[in-house]
């Protein structure tokens, strides 16, 4: 019998959803950010999301800087009520609250009910996939990261700990490049001393107004071969195993540079040492706006499906390439092999009378009474299916699904 997978990217809460879910009493109701997404969810037989947020309790200190997260642990409840079946916990802020936090952030979500993997508690609970089975198939889930901000906070991890993470390069080394910008302003030594006082998100402010350079897209083509392949040749091992005992072998990393529309040279060679070790599909996250999907020798490669629930208002977004939309990727498996892919369009809405909201496109067309927004809606849409598949824009409409063979980009 046909079965559905349905995955999503970056599942956030950052501070402006962060303030506007907590109540008068001091709790925090985040159900929200997933109400209009439950249909779609109820749709599928398993949906997977990467839960791009510590779990780490009050005491760790909740979100209150760009870049270093932890969430309350309401927002794993609404997760769970929405209908999300696993959550990867592999990505770059799995450790923004320390190794503690990491592990609390698996004890809150088994205590809640919900599957995860790609992180783990110790090295000896390290396992390679997730699987889970629909009536006669077999699924494996592979969540992987290319690293972690813990050095970037100023701390280190042991090898232990390091073990405790599903990464695909030594999480210390930089492997992003910033894209030039000329654009003028005052010398970046200068700039930095008068800012330093600032946080991060105030500095990004103040040059923002200031019509000065705030942000810039990264590219993950720093390639040490050499330094990634003992984590690479882990990840070939673990697909390997997976595609012994699953039908089916989901690769689901976190890697690619951010605001980049272009996939990167480390991502082009882990998607392809991935494919190589045989896997039935990838599906990756991390850039925060949604990139290219192809079907490689049938297998269906989604290079950056974007954000889940990234604050459309974050001060440090750069817009050129619609970070307010995402995707939803349907997978319908038989008799052991994927045999369709399509995906679905999402958009993150937030208001200062509307906390954060995300929409299929579809319902929230059906919401809008204004020509002029349903006339941008579409030509958003058609921006992001061309960006995605290379269609042309005269073929998109506002629909709940789309094929990958759309664009008909195959290798």
């Amino acid at each position: 019998m046909k079965k559905k997978i349905t995955l999503v990217g970056d599942i956030m809460c950052e501070p402006l959803l962060l303030k506007a879910a907590r109540r008068a009493d001091g709790s925090y109701q985040f159900d929200s950010v997933f109400r209009h997404m439950k249909a779609m969810f109820a749709e599928a037989d398993f949906v997977i999301g990467n839960l791009e947020t510590p779990l780490a309790g009050k005491d760790a200190g909740y979100t209150d800087e760009l870049f270093s997260f932890n969430t309350p642990d309401a927002f794993a409840d609404a997760v769970k009520a929405a209908g999300i079946s696993f959550v990867s916990t592999a990505n770059n802020h799995c450790m923004d609250r320390g190794y503690e936090g990491l592990q609390r952030t698996l004890t809150v979500l088994d205590q809640k009910g919900i599957p995860h993997g790609g992180t783990f508690r110790t090295p000896a609970e390290r396992s390679g996939a997730f699987y889970f089975t629909l009536e006669d198939q077999r699924f494996a889930v592979l969540p992987y990261t290319y690293g972690a901000n813990f050095s970037m906070h100023g701390r280190q991890m042991t090898p232990e700990q390091e073990e405790t993470v599903s990464f695909l390069h030594a999480y210390t080394q930089p492997i992003f490049v910033r894209q030039q910008n000329k654009k003028p302003g005052l010398p970046k030594r200068a700039l930095n001393f008068l800012l330093r006082p600032l946080k991060r998100e105030h500095q990004a402010w103040v040059k923002k107004k200031l019509g000065m350079v705030y942000n810039t897209p990264r590219a993950d083509d720093y390639l040490d071969e050499a330094g990634a392949e003992p984590y690479l040749a882990r990840m070939e091992r673990d697909l390997k195993q997976a595609a012994e005992q699953a039908d089916i072998v989901i690769f689901y990393p976190h890697t690619g540079g951010q605001f980049n529309l272009e996939p990167g040279k480390f991502t082009e060679l882990v998607i392809g040492r991935a494919l190589s070790a045989g896997c039935d599909a990838i599906i990756a996250s991390h850039p925060h706006i949604v990139q290219k999907a192809e079907s490689r020798n049938g297998v269906p490669c989604f290079y950056s499906v974007g954000n889940f629930s990234m604050s459309p208002n974050s001060v440090y977004l750069l817009h050129e390439h619609l970070p307010e939309y995402g995707l939803a990727v349907h997978l319908y498996a038989e008799n052991g092999s994927v045999t369709e892919t399509a995906f679905s369009v999402l958009k993150i809405v937030e208001t200062k009378k509307q906390a954060l909201t995300v929409y299929p496109v579809d319902e929230y067309d059906a919401l809008l009474q204004d020509h002029a927004e349903k006339e941008k809606l579409l030509a958003d849409v058609r921006q992001i299916c061309r960006a995605v598949t290379g269609c042309a824009e005269d073929e998109v409409s506002i629909r709940r699904e789309y094929p990958l063979s759309l664009g008909g980009r195959t290798i």
